[in-house]
């Protein structure tokens, strides 16, 4: 009977080692000699008792069990403060478990399918109690044997696609079943067959609030190679919510947010608001089976544009710029396709806002072409040599005069940059310096003309102690926090009379941030430099927004400059102008003047200075030093 005991207890002991042994194969460092020497106290016993119960007593054999169970006592003696942080770690694990805020769940393959283990009470929430310990998966939820956005393979697919690879996977789609909606699953495979998930839902995530479209962090999942993006800006939207109130806004929002998602859902793509009032139409490419004609994408812009101009929302509706672009776009740096189709379809509404004249489609869509493409590889190449400080070596500053018209008198001149690329020959600057504005670079190149145009301007007053000098600034100058110390600083050193210094502005640049501007303007005035209005009535404000602030000389552009007495309408603005400068006090210059006739007719309408061809062109240095040395009046009476 003893015998028999013994080799029953024989058995246990042997057996226990063999259960213990993959879980000794996969233990993390901290238990692993716990775990050994508890197998081999175990094993060592089973020899013990095997050998009892063969009657085949071995002292050594004692002495090994022993030594194997001493060793087994110390190290569990030194491993108490690991192995009670170990314990509270599972203690976390389990808190952590039951209270997380994400669904988990255990699952073991069998099978093409998963037998659900464990979940816990988040999981229950998300899946609405669909799922319970012993399920399969993708019986309780058949959805998992179909294709899921934007995979191209079913969802328990990329279940064991994790598990052959072993390495945790993050998944991110669409679900379109029992519990619809956007889900981040995180797979983590535990074994060959045991897989953990970690899931939430983000619907909230990756869609807009007020509109229900998909915000920009869908663009950032790159669920699609699209094919087709329409950007969609409304025109004048900041006017329609200062007037009628943001509830009403919001309320045309929502009813293009609406037109959009009609036409996703009828071309399989997706409608994104990209922010404020801009909208993203994102299409995918027509799939090769479809032989049906399919719109262009110019169509389905049209379409688009025709639908928004339709909202009415007590009276009130939108107008809307459409750049389209389509196919492979290899004119940007981007490095993902989606980010080079957006910049391009972007650039494209750029245009498009930049052309409007009428609501009809030629005036209010614009489709990415080759010319744009050309357009943008050459203001990628004018960034790329901007970048370089070698061009400043290549700006030169032209003058051109500014002249009492009586008399022909220089009474001053404006500074104008020019560039003489060695590599790209002249380029205009109306061409770089939109392309300095949008890299940032403006700010070096304006200091370059400070500089220069100071040091200029403090030779000419040796010459003429009252010739005033002005440069152009770009209105992204004055929302520069260190211009104004700047030009205070440079000013200062060039030991100049300051009132001698004059800043252009263009009236556009003014009234697109006018409260900001106006601190930068007054700054400037403080420091007694000169200001100017630059090309005015081009703008949008009107006469009236003159009266914000106090400007010492305004320059009316040449489209208003009759050229006789018979331009009745452009003669009334003049005189008008001409009226408000004798009431707030500044002085006007008439550009653009050519003609005598221009130069009288001017002159009548109490105009005292102008700028044009029939005095000079823009010359150099040396050709305006000669002039002022020599007292010469251009275009004399």
């Amino acid at each position: 009977m003893e015998t028999a005991a013994n080799g029953a207890i024989a058995a246990a002991y042997l057996i226990i080692p063999l259960t213990l042994l993959p879980l000794l194969l996969t233990a993390k460092r901290e238990i692993w000699l716990n775990l050994l020497l508890m197998t081999l106290f175990v094993f060592s016993c089973g020899v013990g008792h095997t050998l009892s119960a063969l009657h085949l007593h071995s002292t050594p054999w004692h002495w090994v069990t022993a030594g194997v169970s001493w060793a087994a006592v110390v190290v569990l003696l030194t491993s108490q403060t690991r192995l009670r942080y170990l314990g509270e770690t599972f203690h976390l694990l389990e808190a952590t478990w039951d209270q997380a805020l994400t669904g988990k769940l255990l699952c073991e393959r069998s099978g093409d399918d998963l037998i659900l283990l464990k979940l816990n009470p988040a999981a229950k929430v998300i899946t609405q109690n669909l799922l319970k310990p012993g399920d399969r998966i993708c019986e309780k939820m058949p959805i998992h044997r179909q294709r899921v956005y934007p995979y191209q393979v079913p969802l328990i697919d990329l279940y064991f696609q994790a598990l052959a690879s072993g390495e945790p996977q993050r998944l991110e789609y669409q679900y379109k079943g029992e519990i619809s909606g956007w889900y981040t699953t995180l797979v983590t495979p535990l074994s060959s067959e045991l897989l953990y998930m970690t899931f939430t839902e983000v619907s909230g995530v990756i869609h807009d609030p007020l509109t229900g479209l998909y915000n920009r962090r869908v663009l950032e999942m790159e669920l699609e190679t699209w094919e087709v993006c329409l950007f969609i800006d409304l025109d004048r939207f900041k006017l329609i919510n200062d007037q009628r109130g943001h509830l009403l806004g919001d309320e045309l929002l929502k009813a293009v947010a609406t037109v959009l998602q009609d036409h996703a859902q009828t071309h399989s793509g997706i409608a994104v608001r990209n922010g404020g009032d801009e909208f993203l139409l994102l299409l995918p490419a027509v799939a090769p089976e479809i032989t049906t004609p399919c719109p262009t994408p110019e169509a389905i812009a049209t379409r688009v544009l025709t639908d928004i101009l339709a909202i009415d929302i007590d009276g009130a509706g939108v107008g809307t710029s459409i750049g389209v672009a389509s196919g492979t776009v290899t004119a940007f740096q981007a490095e993902s396709p989606i980010n080079r189709l957006l910049q391009a379809a972007e650039t494209a509404l750029r245009e498009a806002k930049r052309n409007r004249r009428s609501n009809s489609p030629q005036h209010r869509i614009q489709v990415w072409n080759s010319l744009l493409a050309r357009r943008r590889l050459r203001q990628i190449t004018l960034e790329a040599y901007l970048e370089q400080r070698s061009s400043e070596s290549e700006f030169w500053l032209a003058y051109q005069p500014i002249c009492h018209m009586a008399t022909g008198a220089i009474v001053g001149a404006e500074a104008l940059l020019r560039w003489d690329s060695a590599r790209l020959g002249r380029v205009s600057p109306a061409e770089f310096i939109p392309v300095a504005e949008a890299t940032g670079l403006v700010h070096r190149i304006s200091d370059w003309v400070l500089c220069h145009a100071l040091d200029q301007l403090a030779q000419w007053q040796e010459i003429a102690p009252q010739f005033t000098l002005s440069i152009n600034i770009s209105p992204l100058e004055l929302e520069d926090d260190d211009f104004l110390d700047r030009i205070l600083q440079r000013v200062s050193g060039a030991g100049i009379a300051s009132h001698h210094f004059g800043i252009e502005i263009t009236e556009r640049g003014i009234y697109s941030n006018l409260e900001r501007y106006l601190q930068s303007l007054q700054g400037m005035r403080d420091m007694s430099l000169r200001l100017k209005v630059d090309d005015f009535g081009m703008g949008q404000s009107g006469l009236a927004q003159l009266l914000q602030f106090r400007f010492d000389e305004v320059k009316v552009d040449r489209y208003f400059i009759p050229t006789n007495a018979q331009n009745l309408g452009k003669v009334a603005i003049c005189r008008a102008i001409a009226n408000l400068s004798e009431g707030i006090n500044f002085d006007l210059v008439a550009e653009g003047i050519e003609h005598r006739a221009q130069r009288d007719l001017m002159l009548d309408l109490n105009y005292r200075y102008g700028q044009g061809y029939l005095f000079s062109r823009p010359m150099t240095p040396q050709q305006l030093t000669t002039l002022l040395q020599e007292g010469t009046c251009l275009s004399p009476p």
